[in-house]
């Protein structure tokens, strides 16, 4: 399956404090294009970790094999860590951070998603996910509890990663169908490549169409699709050290205090911040979901 070994989030020994590892993996060849990868991991730390997590586009579903892990909005932190943590959540496209809370010691696995496959996979709309963290079950009913035992109970990543090609392999052949003018648009302004005017006159659906049908099978709007492609090419120029002014220029933004605000709005912190709590880490590091996006910030730990 070509899983590749993930250790800890720089890339080097892990602290005397603690230790995180972590084991990725592409999943079967029908489902690419779909889900990007699966990530099994396991912590051991002797302090609470605060994680935050920054939107991508993309769909996360995790499942947790111990108790202790919480994900919420940056400003429902304390109410979240009074009610029982989920051990299965999926978490949707959105235009707003979130913070991942673990008390220390902690293991499971992470499925990401294109936000289209998991309209076809979950077969429900995706507005369903619209910044919120929606526990599995919710969306498949006993089936979603027994998956996370039945994952749990297995002796290997390995074995993990095959249950979940199996399972939804099967989930596919009974989703739903998306639109080809969704997947044209999306594929569009996630290249950047045009105005979404353009996208939307292409797709020959009116702007009201387009948005509804973003909605149900992207979760999100096509204009908050462009915010989010925007910010993550603006947050790869910053962790890479360009200046925010040139940061500005080279993403459409009218200038630096308009890239100041948008990425304090979407990841709750100033660029300068985001610079500094990166700590020069590249896209796609170990701290990172996957490949060539930024995805998360070390709070603490």
């Amino acid at each position: 399956m070509g899983a590749v070994d993930v250790f800890d989030m720089q890339g080097r020994a892990a602290p005397a404090s603690g230790s995180r590892s972590a084991r990725r993996c592409r999943p079967a060849a029908a489902l690419r294009g779909l889900i990007v990868n699966y990530t099994g991991f396991q912590t051991e730390f002797a302090a609470p970790r605060h994680r935050l997590e920054l939107p991508t586009g993309y769909v996360t579903l995790v499942f947790t094999f111990s108790e202790g892990l919480w994900v919420t909005r940056t400003e429902d932190l304390g109410a979240a860590r009074l009610r029982p943590a989920s051990r299965a959540m999926i978490s949707g496209p959105r235009t707003v951070p979130a913070i991942g809370v673990h008390a220390g010691h902690v293991s499971g696995l992470e499925v990401n998603m294109a936000p289209m496959g998991a309209y076809r996979l979950f077969g429900v709309p995706m507005w369903h996910f619209e910044d919120a963290h929606v526990d599995l079950e919710e969306v498949l009913g006993p089936p979603g509890r027994r998956l996370t035992e039945r994952l749990q109970s297995l002796g290997s990543w390995a074995d993990r990663f095959s249950l979940l090609d199996e399972v939804f392999c099967a989930r596919l052949e009974n989703g739903p169908p998306s639109a080809p003018e969704v997947r044209g648009a999306l594929a569009r302004l996630w290249a950047g490549s045009a105005p979404l005017t353009r996208v939307t006159a292409e797709t020959g659906w009116s702007a009201r169409t387009l948005r509804a049908r973003f909605r149900e099978q992207v979760g999100i709007s096509p204009k908050a699709v462009a915010r989010v492609f925007r910010l993550q090419h603006a947050l790869r120029l910053l962790a890479a050290g360009t200046a925010a002014a040139q940061v500005a220029a080279a993403c459409g933004y009218h200038d630096q205090a308009h890239l100041s605000r948008e990425v304090k709005a979407m990841t709750g912190l100033p660029p300068s911040q985001f610079v500094r709590l990166r700590g020069g880490l590249a896209p796609g590091s170990a701290l990172d979901r996957m490949p060539g996006r930024v995805t998360s910030v070390m709070l603490s730990g």
